[in-house]
């Protein structure tokens, strides 16, 4: 066989390369997880902490957490929605759904801590303020977490 079956380099296998039968040891992938929290599709916006996500692999990566609901605010209704690690908020900000928001369509939160470590607990704190309108329905939120074996 000679040396052209030698050492590939560092990040020239990609997935096409790989069969689908592979059987690869899970401990050498990066695994990713989209927890999803939602509120009843006909209930108005509740205050709440949830547990969404523990890491499980050594190191992640947080790379995306969003929010929307079913129906949208009404008034000044206002929800606002944080993801937390540990107690310790990982935005710039929170997410806040009022009357600008529209059905279904996700609001991208902004993320200021990325990183994650195994037994880190993510969670969600939800505030809701009626104000003079209708609090939206049907909340719901996600996060995109990749966390390594």
């Amino acid at each position: 066989m000679g040396s052209f079956y030698g050492s590939l380099t560092p990040g020239t296998v990609q997935d096409a390369d790989l069969a689908a039968s592979a059987n690869l040891d899970p401990t050498k992938m990066r695994h990713q997880y989209c927890p999803v929290f939602a509120q009843a599709n006909s209930a108005a916006a509740s205050d709440t902490g949830r547990v969404i996500h523990v890491v499980k692999g050594t190191t992640g990566t947080v790379v995306a957490f969003r929010a929307g609901s079913i129906v949208a605010a009404t008034g000044n209704a206002t929800v606002t929605i944080d993801l937390k690690k540990n107690g310790t908020t990982m935005l710039s900000a929170v997410i806040t759904l009022d009357s600008g928001n529209t059905a279904y369509i996700l609001e991208e939160g902004t993320l200021s801590v990325t990183a994650v470590a195994a037994g880190d607990v993510l969670t969600l704190v939800i505030v809701a303020t009626v104000g003079t309108g209708a609090l939206p329905t049907g909340l719901f939120a996600e996060a995109v977490v990749r966390e390594d074996a």
